[in-house]
């Protein structure tokens, strides 16, 4: 049986895609991995297919069911929502009607899915932890390290992972939500109370936001010698934080690369309520919660809770001399992340491959073909006029970049060499061949 996976902000979730279908190659199962044309492929026929839903997308899942194949939704963030308001977990869990079963990243998530759905539907909600978290690991370090970082940056780096994307979205706040609201499957952004939550969200991330701007200043007068890295969330625009400290030479504001490429070469992390905060601890490293302010309630509140909480500068350049996080720490972190978190005491990806071959047992597999001259030409032309378009000024430029960086020129190299490495990293992992079938989207077949 096919497995599809369309794949939304390309630093953050093609890795863990990749790893899972390496897994699901493992059980004899091919996989369509890509951007827009993965839903394209698998809704141009009646071919049953095995899909990943990660945006809650009703009418792709319904062509999916009708057509006797599989929806497994696997959200790639959300489902981190043990602190999301009522409606937005109401909101996840509406999708329960339009898929065979939700993979959730934890216990304590299928706890409040179980409140908000069918009875009959309960045996649907399977803890399987997430595939991308089992590769924040120790033993992944030398996949994520990049040299070209370690090269400019050296690997005694201070990084800085700010998530405020929601008073500081490239695209504004106004449009970004309007947008949201228009689509069918987050019209709870249009809800007066939900907007009025996210507007006290916005005033909390903004002077937070100035405050850990303001650490930055003083970590790097107080480490002269090494470089402070402010990473911001994609969604981010980052010439806020570009504009606040251009006078220091040893602050960099990028959003070149993974997270976890940056992360695999620092010294420290901070963040204050930021996923990444949870992949640093995985991975080992020495993570700060920054925390500067006492009203913390429209932050993401698990998230406040990963890593050494230091609520000054002062504090914050105190744990960073001291150099490790202690092991205690870092135990005590583990266990209470266990709950929300599957990866912390299994692999999600092996849980997940075994799923998807008791679903895909006995089911005759489906393998798209490359599209035509014709067909490939409209996904260049229209890859080429997002290009074009990305260059205007004012709204509509920044609406096209903000698309093209959430998901930029994939080559079959590129490819290959992230499955090289996480067979090099795991070598029990099977070799497969990679099939290019248009512009950005891809065929992975098990190697016979």
């Amino acid at each position: 049986m096919l497995c599809a996976f369309e794949v939304e902000i390309l630093i953050r979730e093609l890795d863990g895609v990749l790893y899972q279908a390496l897994h699901l190659a493992r059980k004899g199962l091919p996989s369509l991995v890509g951007d827009r044309m993965v839903n394209r492929y698998i809704r141009s026929g009646s071919n049953p297919v095995l899909y990943f839903d990660s945006d809650q997308h009703v009418p792709t899942n319904r062509h999916v069911l009708d057509n006797h194949g599989v929806v497994l939704n696997l959200n790639a963030e959300g489902q981190g929502f043990v602190d999301d308001p009522p409606t937005l977990q109401a909101n996840f869990a509406k999708i329960i009607d339009h898929v065979t079963a939700i993979c959730l990243w934890g216990q304590k998530q299928a706890d409040i899915l179980a409140a908000l759905i069918p009875d009959d539907r309960r045996d649907d909600l399977i803890v399987t932890g997430h595939p991308a978290f089992d590769l924040a690991d120790e033993r992944f370090i030398g996949y994520y390290r990049n040299p070209d970082i370690v090269r400019e940056h050296g690997e005694d780096y201070i990084l800085i992972n700010t998530s405020f994307g929601m008073f500081n979205h490239e695209m504004g706040f106004d449009h970004y939500v309007k947008m949201l609201s228009r689509m069918d499957e987050w019209k709870v952004y249009g809800d007066p109370a939900h907007l009025a939550r996210l507007k006290k969200r916005c005033a909390h991330q903004e002077k937070t936001a100035l405050a850990m701007i303001e650490l930055c200043a003083m970590l790097a007068e107080a480490h002269p010698d090494r470089h402070i890295i402010i990473r911001p969330h994609p969604a981010e625009d980052a010439e806020f934080y570009r504009c606040r400290t251009s006078d220091r030479t040893n602050i960099f504001v990028t959003k070149q690369g993974a997270a976890r490429e940056w992360i695999a070469s620092a010294a420290a992390v901070i963040h204050h309520d930021c996923t990444t905060g949870l992949e640093a601890t995985l991975m080992g490293k020495l993570v700060l919660q920054y925390a500067p302010f006492e009203d913390i309630e429209e932050a993401a509140a698990l998230m406040t809770t990963i890593g050494h909480r230091v609520t000054s500068p002062e504090e914050a350049i105190r744990a960073i001399d001291q150099g490790t996080m202690p092991e205690e720490t870092s135990r005590e972190l583990r266990a209470r992340l266990a709950p929300y978190l599957a990866n912390v005491t299994g692999r999600a990806a092996e849980v997940i491959a075994e799923l998807a071959a008791s679903h895909a047992a006995g089911v005759k597999t489906w393998l798209p073909a490359p599209l035509g001259p014709w067909g490939q030409a409209k996904c260049w032309r229209k890859y080429l006029s997002k290009l074009l378009r990305a260059r205007q000024p004012g709204r509509n430029g920044r609406k096209v970049r903000y698309a093209l960086n959430k998901f930029s020129r994939l080559r079959k190299e590129e490819v290959e060499r992230r499955l090289n490495g996480l067979r090099t990293a795991e070598p029990e992992l099977p070799e497969v061949d990679v099939r290019p079938l248009c512009l950005n989207t891809f065929l992975i077949t098990p190697r016979p």
